[in-house]
């Protein structure tokens, strides 16, 4: 096997196996006894953790030190960073949030959304090119959405908050050039004194064994993500995208194992919208054959 068959063989692998451990954080935050904030909060200490130990080696500090660099380079680029971790620190409360609270579909559904929120916030926010399978893609997934909300009479805040709060969170890291792990853990710094208060005022584990399992729940969530980094730079950017679904399916699965129940009308918008993001997916592939 040549190298750059055994990079995309990682690179799926890694992918794989972070959206498998995503999934299943998502299936033991709705399981546990414990508040949504706690989880949080030990989730951002133990990867802040992860990030001190990784300054111990020289690529770790050299990446620091680029990104010391570019947050003095503008006076409002610390700013910037402010607004990227208070997004992204939402959407972790939520991922914990919206198991324990029967919106787990909700969740999942805004995950399958962001794809196509990307396509549109890359035409209208980057003006970048949209081809005419992606346009279909988009109008495909307007109908799905129809249906939920003419079917349903409503259409959560959570799927919202997920879809929009991670677009506008990826289009500020890109238009600022913050789109960079040691970024992340910048990120994860800021995050870091909320996440003690947090832990200090909400309801925790009640037994040493469920505190055992909220702190694995964080590194998971910490070596999950280094696994998902890696999968971007050893994958072409369509394959990676493509795997990047695996994720919010068993998110789903993990929802419907957690007692929610989805409708008839659901059923259609998710097939819909399967058949929106595999357009997405060919159009994807397409141009690079």
């Amino acid at each position: 096997m040549d190298a750059t068959a055994g990079h995309s063989a990682r690179g799926v692998a890694s992918s794989l196996v972070a959206s498998a451990m995503f999934g299943a954080m998502f299936l033991v935050s709705g399981l546990l006894d414990v508040s949504a904030e706690s989880m949080f909060g030990w989730r951002m200490l133990v990867t802040g953790a992860c990030f001190l130990i990784a300054l111990l080696w020289a690529p770790g500090r050299a990446a620091l030190a680029d990104l010391v660099a570019l947050l003095r380079h503008r006076w409002w680029t610390p700013l910037v960073l402010l607004c990227t971790a208070a997004l992204v620190g939402v959407q972790m409360w939520l991922f914990a949030w919206s198991p324990m609270h029967g919106h787990g579909l909700d969740a999942s559904l805004g995950y399958l959304l962001l794809p196509i929120v990307l396509v549109l916030s890359g035409r209208f926010v980057f003006h970048e090119r949209v081809t005419r399978m992606q346009w279909w893609a988009v109008a495909v997934a307007v109908v799905a959405v129809a249906i939920k909300i003419v079917f349903s009479a409503t259409f959560s805040w959570v799927t919202v908050l997920v879809c929009l709060g991670y677009a506008a969170y990826f289009a500020l890291r890109k238009r600022f050039r913050l789109d960079t792990q040691a970024a992340f853990g910048g990120e994860v710094a800021i995050l870091c004194l909320p996440a003690v208060a947090l832990i200090a005022w909400s309801r925790g584990a009640a037994t040493f064994g469920e505190q055992g399992i909220v702190i694995a729940v964080g590194l998971g969530g910490a070596v999950a993500m280094t696994l998902y980094l890696a999968a971007s730079r050893l994958l072409t950017l369509a394959v990676f995208g493509l795997l990047s679904y695996v994720e919010p399916v068993l998110m789903f699965v993990a929802a419907l194992l957690l007692g929610e129940r989805i409708a008839t009308s659901d059923v259609v918008a998710y097939g819909l919208l399967a058949v929106a993001l595999a357009i997405l997916a060919v159009g994807s592939i397409s141009p690079r054959r």
